[in-house]
């Protein structure tokens, strides 16, 4: 192998591993973007398990835990397991209708 090659790798391995030593799943970071282009449901919205506050407006929350987000979600994690466990933190004023069986398998 090519000393440039080896060099590639070496800086390559040497940025993933800080990476993962640092994984935060900040949105800039590496392995959120890897992970990211696979986590994203293209499905309708939907929530089985939400909580609201009293507050008015109220702030809601989608506590479901699945191998993708919901379509509309803008900051989806997803957490090192297998499979694969996502959840969106975003707050709504309002709670998406329940999945019905046929979407909540498609999760």
């Amino acid at each position: 192998m090519g000393l440039k090659m080896k060099i590639a790798l070496l800086l390559f391995f040497l940025g993933l591993t800080t990476t993962i030593v640092d994984a935060r799943f900040e949105p800039n970071s590496l392995i959120t973007q890897v992970i990211s282009n696979g986590v994203k449901s293209t499905c309708k919205p939907c929530c089985n398990n939400c909580s609201c506050t009293f507050s008015i407006p109220p702030q809601c929350r989608c506590k479901d835990v699945k191998p993708t987000c919901h379509s509309a979600c803008k900051t989806c994690r997803c957490f090192e397991s297998f499979p694969l466990k996502c959840d969106c933190p975003d707050i709504t004023d309002f709670c998406y209708e329940p999945c019905n069986s046929t979407i909540a398998k498609a999760h």
